[in-house]
């Protein structure tokens, strides 16, 4: 993929075949490709495959424009837990604030992977005012999730 131009690889997005598709959206999002955000902003909300959008929201936040945040808030919601983690992890890259109130929300998510992502996510975002979800988060069953927690308040309140 790395020989395609960025037309050549946004065409690829309308492959029937996934991985292909998976393969262009990784190389669009390496490529920082803003020419292909609202085409993998729309495999994100209609892909039936999980796999493809998972790297449609990842490639989404490596791309970088603040344009994807409405996107990404709407995959919070997905019924996949990769694709909600890719979500999340994406608003960190992006810094976005006016996701917060939407991040929040999955503090109880049922995945821990995803509740992992939130935790790093909050800090990477850096809103003192979350300071009690993160305490939250640091007294979560899983200990992956906790370790996260401490690290993000610690990185708010300065000690890191």
């Amino acid at each position: 993929m790395d020989s395609l131009t960025n037309a050549e690889l946004i065409k690829a997005l309308d492959d029937s075949i996934s991985i292909i598709k998976t393969s262009a959206i990784q190389e669009l999002g390496k490529r920082k490709a803003k020419e292909a955000l609202s085409k993998i902003a729309e495999l994100l909300e209609k892909d039936e495959n999980p796999v493809v959008r998972d790297n449609a929201a990842f490639a989404l936040g490596e791309i970088g424009d603040e344009s994807a945040i409405p996107y990404l808030i709407k995959a919070l919601k997905d019924k996949d837990e990769w694709v909600r983690k890719s979500a999340v992890k994406a608003l960190g890259i992006l810094k976005a604030q006016e996701a917060l109130s939407s991040l929040i929300l999955l503090i109880n998510d049922s995945s821990q992977i995803v509740r992992k992502a939130l935790a790093r996510t909050l800090g990477q975002i850096g809103d003192k005012s979350i300071e009690p979800y993160l305490i939250k988060l640091c007294n979560d069953e899983s200990i992956v999730v906790k370790k996260q927690a401490e690290e993000a308040l610690k990185k708010i309140r300065g000690n890191i």
